[in-house]
């Protein structure tokens, strides 16, 4: 069994009837983002009977129609059908094809077929028990639906194990054994309610039936005692019908005689009124053709007018045509102007776009004058980042040696300071000695400085030899800093000398330090050029973007120039065509002018026409109102003499009446004893239900008379009274309390035998259910330990019961423990290890009950280019066995599949397959 097809009509974005055919093995769906490749999947859960809008991605389940797009008109139904093949006899319908349907309309309706035959949802879900197939079954696999089958709560997560146990169709029933169980425990408790109302009812309604028997046979004889007292009634109104019967006789021959002479008599006058009809006739008839001559003039009189106002309108036709040849030719010159307007304005549209396409081609020259200079500017970016990278190179190279020809000179000053026993100490000490020296004889030649000054100024002799006294001492502390100087000189060693010599270390220090700031001087000028050139490339750059929006300006101007040079040229032809239009126009007004000329030359010769004719018919009609007037003196000559016999026959017409009135008398009479009998009929009938003609017999044999009759009669309804209130209907009742009193017992005992049954079928269902959900289990586990090592190249995973000692309500926990992490659970590891965990949880299902068909939407999407590789690896194992249809943006899953199917959107909101 597999999936052969999906045609879709109307759902979501297949506007179009559409049909994806599929083949066994691995079929790979593709198609860029947002073409619908996710709606074959919705469309498949929804034919499956997902009613739940939120997981077909909507909000009311009328969103699922076709709702139109800016070019496409929405339809008002969605139509989705899934065939499948059915040679292994999977599912329980003996045939080799199966075909599923549903269909749903904007009113609401949804509708769902298999093999054309409507049936219910429910039916529809049973016929996929225990198959994997179904809107939340296994043989479904989405990226969303990973995450919740792996965040779901345990005890929903056993769904997945208990359709590959094949136990659904058992809960099932189990669960609906169960509800039955609670109807039959409901009805027992109702059926017991009842029963204890029955037999309150049932003695009491006992005695209400022996009292109404009792109460019957009094009315018995009560009725037979009022059917004497009617019998004898009738039988007097007999009578009396009799004897009014004979006297109706005698007076309807009466009647017929004096009916005989009036017959006679108009006879006589029916002869007389002939002859007066015939005049009458005549007289008609020339009324008649008075009527017709007073036609006649009147329909020439309303032709006249007819034509009167024919001629008005034809001249108010002329007028009106006359006034529209002028506009048509009004109209004419203004089109030409038209004409000659857009002429010119095509012309300048021509010229306009020349200027446009000018700029157009300057435009492109500056950007690739700009894209050259970019190039150039690249090249020396290029050149002057490989000089950065040689003097890089050089500046490491001098660096290493600076280090080594600095270490040198340290080596060396150690080395030469330890040879000449320079000590800091000493030299300190000297220098402080020398400078010492040198402040008191700058004191003293400062002092005798002054001390000369003053006696040159005072011109004594005295300060004089003062002055000359202070000089003396200065010979003394120059020996004495001379001396200390040497002391000095001797602190310092000799071979520093050499060591700053020209061509000693230190020089060769220096000269590694110019060369290496050369170099760095060598790297900024270099990467300031590569700013400069950078920046000029980005200057550039965004010219060069404001020269191709302006190009795509200018292009657009010129595709609207042309646009509305076309749209005037198109304009100039509709110009043209009116003015051949309208010249046709102003032709057919010219000969509708001539036309109406005519016809008002014909109206006016007709009307002078139809004058003469009414003169005629004036004459005819005052030669009839002559002959008419003799006809009116006849007639009334002939009624005189019809006056006087009908005066005769009114004298017998009142002895007819007389006699009619009393044979209507008696008639009367007749007929009310007729109603009373009629009467007395009704009333038996309506009292006692009964026919009063089946008792007739019986009239003739009454021997008592009415008082006996009556005095029985009321002795009867003394005892009647006597018995107090009865209920006519408890015998009835009774009998039909004592039925359902028993029938109710019955019902009891069969329900409790019925509870009884279900209870152990219950449990049965419950034992066998158990048994193979723990088969079950224990397989998958062992298989998703199996599978989970194989996924993730190591590790371990686990399944585990949350509550072991409730088989079949337990949750189901999922640990797992990727290669060198500790065992948690699921909810803690990443996205792509959650999506490997559910791909090994899916394949260890498949390897206990393979689904027919499974339909995988994006779950690689989470995983890495390894994972990829293994998960297409168990997908090409498992193909070869089941029908995978997988929906996926990776290459190495495209790869792996044998069939490729496509889904695109050319056409903007409607979906489309392709081949």
């Amino acid at each position: 069994m597999f999936l052969k097809s999906v045609e879709l009509f109307g759902f979501k974005s297949f506007a179009d009837r559409s049909r994806i055919e599929f083949t066994d093995g691995i079929s790979a769906l593709l198609g860029p983002n947002g073409c619908g490749k996710s709606n074959v999947v919705d469309a498949i859960k929804w034919v499956l009977g997902e009613q739940a809008t939120k997981s077909l991605r909507a909000e009311r389940m009328e969103d699922v129609i076709f709702n139109g797009t800016e070019d496409r008109k929405p339809v008002n139904v969605a139509e989705v059908t899934l065939t499948m093949s059915n040679d292994s006899g999977i599912l329980p319908i003996d045939t080799a094809e199966i075909a599923i349907r549903r269909r749903l309309f904007r009113s609401g309706e949804s509708e769902y077929f298999v093999n054309g035959a409507p049936v219910r949802l429910k039916e529809l879900r049973e016929l996929f028990f225990d198959t994997g197939i179904g809107k939340t079954a296994y043989s479904i696999m989405e990226q969303g639906k990973i995450d919740q089958v792996l965040s779901n709560k345990p005890e929903e997560r056993r769904l997945i194990f208990e359709e590959a146990a094949g136990i659904t169709k058992y809960k099932a029933r189990g669960r609906e054994a169960e509800r039955k169980l609670e109807r039959t425990e409901e009805n027992m408790r109702q059926v017991r309610g009842i029963l204890g109302e029955v037999t309150r009812s049932y003695e009491s309604l006992k005695k209400q039936s022996e009292k109404t028997l009792t109460y019957r046979a009094l009315r018995e004889q009560h009725f037979s005692t009022e059917l004497d007292l009617t019998l004898l009634r009738l039988r007097d109104y007999v009578d009396e019908r009799d004897k009014r019967k004979e006297m109706l006789e005698e007076r309807t021959v009466q009647r017929n005689a004096l009916r005989s002479e009036i017959d006679t008599i108009n006879e006589a006058l029916e002869d007389n009124l002939d002859v007066v009809n015939g005049m009458e006739a005549q007289l008609i008839d020339h009324q008649k053709q008075l009527y017709g001559v007073e036609l006649e003039k009147n329909a020439r009189e309303n032709q006249i007018r007819i034509h009167a106002e024919r001629v008005s309108e034809i001249e108010e036709k002329i007028k009106n045509d006359e006034a529209r040849v002028t506009a048509v030719e009004a109209k004419i010159v203004s089109l030409r102007a038209e004409v000659d307007d857009l002429e010119a304005s095509i012309l300048e549209h021509s010229k306009r776009v020349n200027e446009v396409e000018q700029n157009i081609e300057s435009f492109e020259e500056h950007v690739q004058m700009s894209e050259r200079r970019i190039g150039e500017n690249r090249a020396v970016i290029a050149e002057c980042e490989a000089t950065v990278d040689t003097e890089d190179a050089a500046q490491q190279a001098l660096e290493v040696d600076l280090r080594a020809v600095t270490d040198d000179v340290v080596r060396q000053l150690e080395e030469g300071l330890s040879a000449s026993g320079y000590s800091m100490q000493t030299r300190n000490e000297i220098e402080g000695a020398v400078n010492d020296s040198f402040e008191h004889l700058s004191y003293s030649v400062q002092t005798a400085k002054r001390r000369l000054l003053d006696a040159a100024a005072t011109g004594s002799s005295e300060a004089m030899t003062q002055a000359v006294e202070v000089i003396d001492p200065i010979a003394q502390l120059i020996s004495d800093a001379r001396s200390e100087f040497d002391r000095y000189k001797g602190a310092i060693p000799e071979f520093l000398d050499e060591f700053l010599a020209p061509t000693g270390i230190i020089t060769r220090k220096r000269e590694l330090d110019g060369a290496l700031e050369t170099s760095r001087a060598a790297v900024r000028s270099a990467r300031s050029e590569i700013t400069k050139r950078a920046t000029e490339n980005a200057e550039l750059g965004q010219k060069i973007s404001e020269y191709r929006a302006t190009l795509e300006e200018l292009r657009v101007n010129r595709m609207r120039m042309t646009t509305q040079a076309t749209a005037m040229e198109t304009t100039l032809a509709e110009r043209r065509s009116a003015i051949e239009e309208q010249t046709r126009v102003q032709l057919q007004g010219n000969e509708d002018l001539k036309s109406s000329r005519a016809r008002l030359a014909q109206t006016s010769s007709r009307i002078d026409a139809l004058g003469k004719e009414l003169k005629e018919l004036e004459k005819g009609e005052n030669a009839l109102l002559r002959e008419q007037k003799k006809l009116e003196t006849s007639i009334k000559s002939h009624n005189s003499s019809l006056e006087r016999t009908e005066r005769g026959l009114k004298r017998k017409m009142d002895d007819l009446g007389k006699t009619q009135n009393q044979l209507e008398k008696l008639q009367m009479a007749s007929a009310e004893i007729g109603a009373e009998i009629r009467n007395l009929y009704e009333n038996f009938r309506e009292r006692y239900s009964q026919e009063l003609s089946e008792h007739e017999p019986r009239m003739l044999e009454i021997a008592e008379d009415v008082p006996t009759l009556r005095t029985r009669l009321t002795s009867l309804r003394e005892k009647e009274r006597a018995l107090g209130a009865v209920n006519l209907a408890a015998p009835e009742e009774f009998e039909e309390v004592r039925q359902r009193h028993e029938f109710l017992s019955e019902q009891l005992d069969d329900l409790s035998s019925a509870r009884e049954d279900l209870r152990r079928v219950t449990e049965e269902i419950q034992s066998e259910s158990a048994a193979m959900f723990a088969e079950t289990y224990e397989q998958v586990k062992k298989n998703f330990h199996v599978m989970f090592r194989r996924l993730f190249g190591g590790g371990r995973a686990e399944l585990r019961l949350s509550d072991p000692e409730n088989m079949l309500d337990s949750g189901i926990e999922i640990l797992a423990q990727p290669p060198g992490k500790k065992l948690e659970n699921i909810a803690l590891l990443s996205g792509g290890e959650r999506s490997l965990t559910a791909v090994g949880l899916l394949f260890a299902t498949y390897m206990v009950r393979p689904s027919p068909f499974c339909l995988l939407d994006e779950i690689d999407a989470a995983l890495d280019e390894s994972n990829v590789g293994r998960f297409t690896s168990m997908l090409m194992e498992f193909g070869k066995s089941s029908q995978f249809i997988v929906i996926t943006h990776n290459k190495k899953t495209v790869a792996a599949a044998a069939t490729l199917l496509g889904v695109t959107m050319e056409e903007n909101g409607v979906s489309k397959v392709v081949a």
